[in-house]
Formats: structure tokens, C-alpha cells, sequence
């Protein structure tokens, strides 16, 4: 087994994207090292996304999302979530969708959330590193010691 993140909607945007050829190697990299998981929460923004500011068509966004569950371990969002998502909220002071992102990862047990938005280096609940891998090219992938 091999070391769980949690993948940010960001980084799986990147992956989709041609404008951003460095990213988009460091976000393919990222998805190949770990074993990924992500939520219903970034399916639906990532659909939002390519239905919105990236428009594709609709059989493309079903294939991507269908790719990305097939790599992925989908965390459904349920009242649980919600319910430590604020309270995440509340103590960490972090906008709320980011919280919700985090309780889904504290949840699945991931060691790391992979994103380009959140504090990078902050630790959660002493288990979650969130990371902003593009802060790390020059030691990702990651070293057994870090």
C-alpha cells in the first residue's frame, strides 16, 4: 500500500489542461505517486467546472469523472463530514468547502491533502499534511523521510 492524499479539484484540473504544461506534470505526477482519494465534492466542482469556465462536452465530463473514480477512492459526503467539517471550520478557521474536503480526508485515513489553494505545510488533527506540491517540485516525489 502506498502512501494516501487526498487530490484537491485543482490538481485534477491541471491534468485536463494544455495552458499549463509545468503543472499539468507536476498534478500527472502527483495522481501516478499516490494512492488517491477524493470526494462526491470534487466530482461535482470538477464537473462544474468543464460544464462552466472550461466548457466540454457532457459525454467528456462523464468520461472524466468515471476516469477519476477509477483511480480514486471516492469518499461519499455525508452529515458525519458535514458536521467535522465545521467543527474544522470553527477551530482551524478555514473556509468551510476546504473543511469539508479535509473531514473527507482525516476520514479515509490520508496522510496528505494535495492542493495548489491551501495552507501549505499546516498540519491537521496530527495526522493530515496538506501540501501544495507545486511549492515542492524539487523533492517530489516524496522521500520515505519526509
Amino acid at each position: 500500500m502506498g502512501v494516501r492524499a487526498f487530490i484537491d479539484t485543482n490538481i485534477f484540473i491541471y491534468i485536463q489542461r494544455t495552458d499549463c504544461p509545468a503543472k499539468r506534470k507536476v498534478a500527472e505526477d502527483a495522481v501516478n505517486y499516490f494512492d488517491c482519494v477524493a470526494s462526491t465534492q470534487v466530482l461535482n466542482e470538477i464537473a462544474n467546472i468543464f460544464t462552466k469556465k472550461y466548457p466540454m462536452p457532457v459525454e467528456n465530463v462523464e468520461r472524466l469523472l468515471k476516469s477519476i473514480s477509477g483511480i480514486s477512492e471516492i469518499i461519499v459526503i455525508n452529515e458525519a463530514l458535514i458536521d467535522n467539517a465545521l467543527h474544522l471550520h470553527q477551530r482551524y478557521k478555514i473556509p468551510y468547502y476546504d473543511c469539508l474536503m479535509i473531514a473527507a480526508a482525516v476520514h479515509s485515513g490520508c496522510q496528505y491533502l494535495i492542493s495548489e489553494d491551501m495552507q501549505d505545510g499546516l498540519f491537521i488533527e496530527n495526522t493530515l499534511r496538506i501540501m501544495n506540491i507545486f511549492n515542492h517540485t524539487d523533492t517530489f516525489p516524496l522521500r520515505e523521510n519526509q
